[in-house]
């Protein structure tokens, strides 16, 4: 029942191995090294764990609710891995302890072992659809959080519903011209070719008039100014040809009432679960897939995006820790699922060999998958 998520660090030395990217690795070593880069990487750091520890405690805590209401004992919920560090109390059965590390977080049932079906309590002595839905509830509760985010973003932060948005980039295409061009989330283009630009529809428009001309971007970024020079590419964007440089800038957001939120929250997470099983089994999987890198790399763009950045990103990664685990894979709770509906059909339990045959193939799929996420994490962050 255990779920573990960890945030690797960036491994920034491996685009400082290529050749000809020494203004890069300068740029690179400014901004960390500088009195604002070192605060955005603690906030980095902090958000990190702040998002994670939250999706897998809420995780968790579906599995935990579901197993106290089929009678279940619950040894111990804790919040984080490692040694136990404080207990901070013990009410039945239960123990609810903190441990050191904080990315995530584990419920202990009694009986979950193979062999320890007579247990009186125990997780194995309870029916197989009384268990199928202790692990369907910690993604339901995933599924359910992230409907709630974006259900209340509307509220809180604002929503993008008006036309207007601003000179300042909300969103970049990886490995796209403004990316490569060194373009970076949060800068703000206040001239290109020494033209004033004041919103967002005037910097678009210019980008869609250029294809293929040269353009000075006089950008400000924490308090420097810079000029970065891009070359809009030929797209055809709603059936016109156009320039564009793979940018999304910044949408004006308004404050809406709970009904119009929660209407725009239904949407978008409708929208979110269509377009994943559109993208999973189309060839763009390998770029809309991510790891611990990516997983960095995007909440350091959310940060400067602010409270909105924060919450749509908590939401969108909430959202995907249900689907990942809900796949049909031994070891995930989806897998768990399948392995008790083959037991419901039979009628009779699956031997503890199969069971653990089922683990293992579930181990390996689960390292293969891991293996190739970062082989795609590592691509992009050197492409960088």
């Amino acid at each position: 029942m255990n779920t573990a998520r960890s945030a690797a660090q960036a491994l920034t030395r491996y685009s400082m191995q290529i050749p000809g990217q020494g203004r890069e690795r300068r740029r690179l070593l400014e901004q960390i090294f500088s009195s604002a880069g070192l605060l955005n990487i603690i906030q980095v750091i902090v958000a990190v764990i702040v998002v994670l520890g939250a999706l897998v405690f809420v995780h968790e805590l579906g599995h935990f609710t579901m197993a106290k209401i089929m009678g279940i004992k619950v040894e111990e919920f804790a919040f984080g891995f490692g040694p136990k560090w404080i207990t901070l109390m013990k009410r039945g059965d239960t123990e609810y302890t903190i441990h050191p590390f904080p990315l995530g977080g584990f419920v202990k049932l009694a009986g979950a072992e193979p062999g320890e079906e007579n247990l009186p309590s125990g997780f194995n002595s309870k029916p197989w659809w009384a268990r199928f839905l202790v692990y369907f509830t910690g993604p339901l509760m995933n599924f359910v959080l992230a409907y709630l985010i974006f259900c209340i973003m509307g509220v809180m932060v604002g929503l993008p519903i008006t036309k207007n948005s601003l000179n300042r980039i909300e969103l970049i295409m990886p490995n796209g011209i403004a990316d490569k061009a060194g373009i970076a989330v949060g800068d703000v283009v206040t001239h290109i070719d020494g033209k004033r630009i004041v919103t967002g529809e005037q910097l678009v428009d210019v980008i869609h008039k250029s294809t293929g001309k040269k353009l000075d971007f006089t950008v400000n970024r924490e308090d420097k100014t810079l000029h970065i020079y891009v070359t809009p590419k030929l797209t055809k964007i709603d059936g016109k040809d156009m320039g564009a440089i793979g940018i999304m800038v910044t949408p004006e957001l308004k404050r809406v009432g709970a009904v119009e939120s929660v209407r725009y929250g239904t949407r978008v997470t409708a929208g979110f679960v269509k377009n994943f099983f559109t993208v999973i089994f189309s060839r763009e999987v390998k770029n809309a897939v991510g790891g611990p890198i990516s997983i960095v790399m995007e909440t350091s763009n959310s940060v400067k995006r602010g409270a909105s950045g924060l919450l749509q990103l908590m939401a969108v990664l909430s959202m995907s820790l249900g689907v990942v685990n809900l796949l049909p894979i031994p070891v995930v709770d989806g897998g768990q699922m399948v392995l008790l509906m083959v037991e419901g059909i039979r009628r009779r339990r699956l031997s503890p060999q199969t069971l653990e045959l089922a683990q293992m193939i579930g181990l390996s799929i689960i390292a293969l998958i891991f293996v190739l996420v970062m082989y795609l994490d590592l691509n992009r962050l050197i492409a960088r």
